[in-house]
């Protein structure tokens, strides 16, 4: 039986390739053309390119925002939903810690702890933009307690409710890999994200937890 594959014509038997005919496909096979020409692939590149561009045109005009700061802290630019709330919910566990043993090991990640805190709390009034926890939809905060101006505890709202998706409404999840939920924080604190990158991107720098996200 003769099968196409990506413009390649693939000897096999009984509907499967054969396995000495693999790596000669693959060394001849054009990945790119095959992905450009797959419409779920090429759907999910526009989808990406959309949101890149949609965070761009945000921190282009945010006043916040220096351009050399953009250059420095530019990769959550690139993240998709999932991967920014990861980050926060990470980012959430991190202000969380506390040592487990006394030693200069653990005074100075205790040192960084409260450092990064702070840093994130002198930022309050850039991320909640004369808003707070209590502004966030009912739904969400109900059964919980946060203190509505902390950034320490919006960044442990994010974490609770991303880390318990399956017990949101459907209107912030829907199946869609996080960016219902993300778009709906983003709307509301459309800062935190970078402020708190810039915060642990400068304190956190070499923690393991952080090197998914240089």
């Amino acid at each position: 039986m003769v099968r196409s594959l990506g413009g390649i014509q693939c000897l096999s038997q009984r509907g499967h390739v054969e396995e000495d005919n693999v790596d000669q496909i693959f060394a001849e096979f054009d990945l790119r053309d095959a992905l450009m020409n797959d419409p779920s692939f090429t759907a999910l590149l526009d989808l990406k390119k959309d949101d890149v561009h949609r965070k761009l045109r945000c921190l282009l005009t945010n006043p916040n925002f220096s351009s050399e700061e953009l250059e420095k802290y530019y990769p959550p630019i690139c993240w998709d939903s999932e991967k920014s709330l990861d980050f926060l919910c990470l980012l959430s566990e991190r202000l969380s810690w506390r040592p487990l043993e006394e030693s200069p090991r653990y005074r100075a990640a205790e040192s960084r702890r409260q450092s990064l805190r702070r840093e994130l709390e002198s930022r309050k009034q850039q991320i909640f933009n004369g808003k707070s926890v209590d502004d966030i939809d009912q739904n969400l905060t109900q059964e919980s307690q946060y203190d509505d101006e902390s950034v320490k505890d919006l960044l442990r709202f994010v974490r609770n409710k991303w880390w318990h998706r399956l017990q949101l409404p459907e209107q912030f999840v829907g199946g869609d890999g996080g960016r219902l939920f993300y778009d709906y924080l983003h709307g509301l604190f459309p800062d935190l994200l970078m402020v708190s990158y810039r915060a642990a991107s400068g304190i956190c720098a070499r923690e393991s937890w952080f090197a998914n996200f240089r």
